[in-house]
């Protein structure tokens, strides 16, 4: 079991947990509808759930990433998450399974209903 209480056997890597999000938000759109940036998925993701680094060797757990990840910059289609201040780039990038989950449940409303019009948005 890792430090923090998650199992490493959780984590999905982040470019997985992206082509799931996409996959979820894009059956939730109007067919046609042009795919999100995997790189702007990236920072929502990160906005709400913890990230995480693993390395080469799979008997290693995973480390939480402790650096705002609002003060990089993802690249390579979420690959990479570079920082301006001389911070290393982090390249192996993962999220436990069961947070991405509830993240897509509160993105993408359930097949059959409407999505909510936060209030004073416009509903058209």
């Amino acid at each position: 079991m890792h430090p923090s209480g998650r199992s490493a056997h959780g984590l999905l890597s982040l470019p997985v947990a992206l082509v799931l999000l996409q996959e979820e938000l894009y059956r939730a759109k109007a067919s046609g509808q042009e795919r999100t940036d995997p790189n702007a998925l990236a920072v929502l993701i990160a906005a709400a759930i913890p990230l995480y680094e693993y390395g080469d060797d799979p008997a290693v757990p995973a480390r939480l990433v402790t650096k705002d990840p609002r003060e990089g910059l993802f690249r390579d289609a979420g690959r990479e998450l570079h920082f301006s201040d001389g911070t290393p780039a982090k390249r192996r990038l993962a999220v436990q399974a069961d947070e991405l989950v509830a993240l897509i449940g509160r993105l993408v409303p359930p097949p059959g209903t409407a999505r909510r019009t936060p209030p004073g948005a416009s509903s058209r």
